[in-house]
């Protein structure tokens, strides 16, 4: 397995910005567990998403989900960006130690004396999440593409996956339904766009390829 390096000058934002950016995605959140509820019929209080509203979002608005564009969505479309958006929202959480993103703190304003994590933290969280994803697509394409087992490169990660336990929403990867993969998928995605995100300013969010394992040199 081989991951990509990571980026010799990193150059971080700030607290507010980041704030912003959660206020934002929590609203997100929001908007996306609604739509699900409503389209599927599920009780909302069953959801395993609890976060509330954050209240009016001022700042970072152009990256809220349009009304009109989550109407369009598909069942499946709602469900797959929602487990992307809650996975940038737990990473944009775990930037604000002790943050529990079912309860989180109010981003607008943020509490007295609120901090950051450091980079070296940040970087390790990363390269974490990035293991994880590895394994998740890994996974995925031996499910799901016939040729992987002609490749001599898949067959090489393949023993390298083996020794790689990891659990998707309770269940060991192997095991679990098709579904929870590209979901579990969707949310390590998330994850690591978000980090990428707060850990670099010359990634705009959700930029083309940030959710990638494999970062191009230009932005």
């Amino acid at each position: 397995m081989e991951l990509p390096p990571v980026l010799p000058a990193l150059r971080p934002r700030g607290i507010e910005a980041i704030a912003a950016a959660a206020q934002a995605v929590q609203a997100n959140v929001v908007a996306l567990r609604v739509a699900w509820c409503k389209r599927t019929g599920q009780p909302p209080e069953t959801h395993d998403i609890r976060t509330p509203p954050p209240g009016p979002v001022v700042r970072m608005r152009e990256i809220l989900i349009d009304r009109e564009m989550l109407k369009s969505y598909s069942e499946e479309e709602i469900l797959l960006r929602l487990r992307q958006v809650w996975g940038e929202f737990c990473s944009l959480c775990w930037l604000f130690p002790h943050v529990d993103p079912q309860a989180p703190i109010t981003f607008e304003p943020l509490p007295a004396g609120q901090g950051l994590r450091c980079l070296r933290q940040v970087q390790e969280k990363i390269a974490e999440i990035q293991t994880g994803l590895w394994r998740l697509r890994h996974e995925q394409r031996a499910r799901f593409d016939r040729e992987a087992a002609k490749d001599p490169a898949f067959l090489r990660d393949k023993q390298h996956a083996a020794t790689r336990p990891m659990q998707v929403f309770g269940q060991n990867i192997e095991s679990c339904g098709d579904a929870e993969l590209f979901c579990c998928a969707c949310e390590y995605a998330g994850m690591l766009a978000a980090l990428r995100w707060a850990t670099d300013d010359r990634w705009a969010w959700e930029a083309p390829g940030i959710m990638e394992l494999t970062v191009a040199s230009g932005r």
